[in-house]
């Protein structure tokens, strides 16, 4: 039977006293003497059709037989209005499959954490945050204040845009239906019993950027009912962007649909149109009529490019899951409906999602034959500022088109950036030379940002949030035969490469504990992190001022460019934090140069990134990846 949580601890803390234990202050950790309780919940984020989600009884989901070019049902308006995909196209109008914001509460003496899963494309940290008052109107009195709630997102390419091209109406009940799903797992909470595993699993897992580096780890708790042995819910966390179809426009006859929206010529397309919750809904799914309970999706370390784009995904066989890298071995047949082991539709998707689940049914036997987590729950945070070199963000955040809620930036004196050197910049806004004639768009005063990470301790099992796409190697390191050659290079030219690649470190080497569910896009979401021996910056003329007569090419013949076309990243670092350095240039060229680094994020954006670097024109800045180890080690230091 189900009990409400204020119940549950009343009875914990009477148990506690019969036994004779004390409720000693522990900090953060608590008493194991009071056991888990978990509770889990989900909701539906999708947007609605007359107050409801009926339309979802026709959408073809992850069902046995179904048309693997199927978008899903047709939808031609919502209550909400027009509502564009996130990493896809303006005006999505199909539902394959249903989109979830599932919450998993635990608690331990007087801990109570909420995690929380949805399945869009990103949530900033202040859009986090407005959903997390909204879920605190919602719990009980005695733990709106003190309940700690983290909010990830699943990074789905499929589902709403909730990054440049938001619907704020759409976006507002979004966060509702959150809200309600963690005040649904909090009520639910109930004794429970937590085990967990670790494996690894590469099957439609691939990197698409040098250095080719793979973080194949596969972390599972599992949250049962001490009352009933019902699963409460299943935590799943591995590493790759659920992108299984972006990109690809599904072959069906789209004359009706057209008709009704509008679109003619190329428009007419369900290319990005369709929602769905790619290869984590098919986890879901079929987790759930296995085991039941909730299911949350957790992505990992996806940075620089770790998704099924350069995986070979084949039909596969029996109830075993495939071992080693995603390679179609000799004898291997496509995918239903697929011409080869690269073509995109929903039946790749599904193969993905029933490898993983295949992986993660393993892991659970694990679980269950492991012994049961001891009941101690503790947060630890560690907020970081961090330099805002990309102005494209700039021009977004001062136009209110970067997210939902407007985020605050700030202006910083001295380093390192601290809460003594850091002021809000109010949200003021400011011309550009370049970019105001350019774009006829303002930028935010503020070029910094803050951001943090967040590890919570369950039972010994670590739990690192990551306010972004983080590199595997920079979570679990360099392979100990790193070099400039393969498997780790297809192209060495166009990167830093072997010694010259340099990371401070890995993040795993921190943490306190031996098994760590690493989580990408954990609170917050400010890109790529990108190493700065590794960021290459567009140089493009037309961002060049006129009066100090400089060219790209006149530029690279003088030795400032590392490329005709690019500068690197540790040069545009030292203009910035040591500018009196002997070895930077001085007068017009100096001038010059500054301008590629300061614009070349953005306009690599809009007009074409240097070869092979593409991510860091959708990176924060070039300094994430050394504040976020700086950050680190201070949150391990103890």
């Amino acid at each position: 039977m189900r009990r409400g949580w204020a119940a549950l601890v009343a009875v914990a803390l009477v148990a506690s006293a019969c036994s004779g234990g004390d409720a000693a202050d522990t900090g953060d950790a608590v008493s194991p003497d009071t056991g888990f309780l978990g509770g889990a919940a989900s909701r539906s984020v999708l947007p609605t059709v007359d107050g409801r989600r009926a339309y979802l009884d026709e959408a073809p989901g992850w069902a046995d037989g179904a048309d693997p070019d199927d978008p899903g049902v047709f939808v031609p308006e919502w209550d909400q209005g027009q509502i564009d995909v996130g990493n896809g196209s303006d005006d999505g109008s199909w539902v394959h499959d249903d989109l979830r914001a599932s919450a998993l509460a635990l608690s331990t003496g007087d801990e109570l954490v909420v995690m929380v899963a949805i399945d869009v494309y990103m949530v900033f940290a202040v859009d986090a945050g407005e959903i997390e008052r909204r879920a605190r109107a919602l719990l009980p009195a005695d733990v709106a204040d003190t309940a700690r709630i983290i909010i990830s997102a699943t990074h789905v390419h499929e589902g709403p845009d909730t990054a440049f091209s938001v619907n704020d109406d759409w976006y507002g009940l979004m966060a509702d239906e959150t809200a309600g799903a963690i005040a649904d797992a909090v009520d639910a909470l109930e004794p429970a019993e937590l085990t967990t595993a670790q494996g690894e699993h590469g099957f439609g897992q691939a990197d698409a950027r040098d250095p080719l580096i793979l973080d194949p780890t596969v972390n599972v708790l599992s949250v049962r009912s001490t009352e009933t042995d019902d699963t409460i819910a299943t935590v799943v966390q591995w590493a790759s962007h659920p992108e299984t179809t972006l990109g690809w426009a599904p072959p069906v006859d789209l004359a009706e649909a057209c008709a009704a929206k509008g679109w003619t010529g190329d428009d007419c397309t369900a290319d990005g149109r369709y929602f769905t919750a790619d290869y984590p809904g098919v986890l879901r799914t079929r987790l759930q009529e296995q085991v039941g309970g909730e299911v949350l999706y957790l992505n990992g370390a996806i940075g620089s490019q770790i998704g099924p784009g350069d995986a070979d995904v084949w039909a596969t066989e029996g109830a075993a899951p495939v071992d080693g890298p995603s390679v179609a071995p000799a004898g291997a047949e496509p995918v239903d409906g697929a011409a080869d082991f690269r073509d995109q539709n929903f039946a790749r998707t599904t193969a993905i999602g029933d490898e993983l689940v295949k992986r993660v049914q393993a892991l659970l036997v694990d679980a269950d034959a492991a012994d049961p987590l001891e009941p101690t729950l503790s947060w630890d945070e560690q907020s970081f500022y961090t330099r805002l070199t990309n102005i494209g963000f700039r021009v977004l955040l001062a136009d209110g088109d970067l997210g939902w809620q407007d985020p605050p930036g700030y202006t910083c004196t001295g380093r390192p950036f601290s809460d003594d050197t850091c002021t809000d910049d109010g949200g003021d806004v400011e011309d550009d030379p370049i970019l105001t004639p350019l774009v006829d768009s303002q930028i935010r005063v503020g070029d910094v940002l803050q951001t943090r990470l967040v590890f919570v301790d369950v039972g010994g099992v670590g739990f690192l949030f990551m306010p972004g796409e983080l590199p595997p190697e920079l979570v679990v390191g360099l392979p100990d035969d790193f070099s400039a050659s393969t498997p780790y290079y297809d192209e060495p030219d166009l990167h830093a490469s072997g010694d010259d690649y340099a990371i401070p470190g890995a993040l795993l080497d921190l943490v306190p504990t031996e098994q760590t569910f690493t989580v990408g896009l954990g609170g917050d979401e400010l890109g790529y992190w990108v190493p700065i021996n590794e960021v290459r910056l567009k140089c493009l003329d037309i961002a060049l001022p006129p009066e100090v007569g400089y060219s790209c090419r006149q530029l690279f013949d003088e030795g400032l460019l590392l490329t005709p076309d690019a500068v690197a990243g540790p040069v545009c670092r030292e203009m910035l934090d040591d500018p009196e350095a002997a070895d930077l240039p001085t007068g017009d060229a100096r001038t010059a140069l500054e301008a590629v680094c300061r614009y070349g994020q953005a306009l690599g954006r809009e007009l074409g990134e240097p070869d092979g670097h593409y991510e860091e024109t959708n990176s924060a800045g070039w300094d994430l990846v050394d504040d976020t180890w700086a950050a680190a080690e201070q949150l391990f230091s103890s």
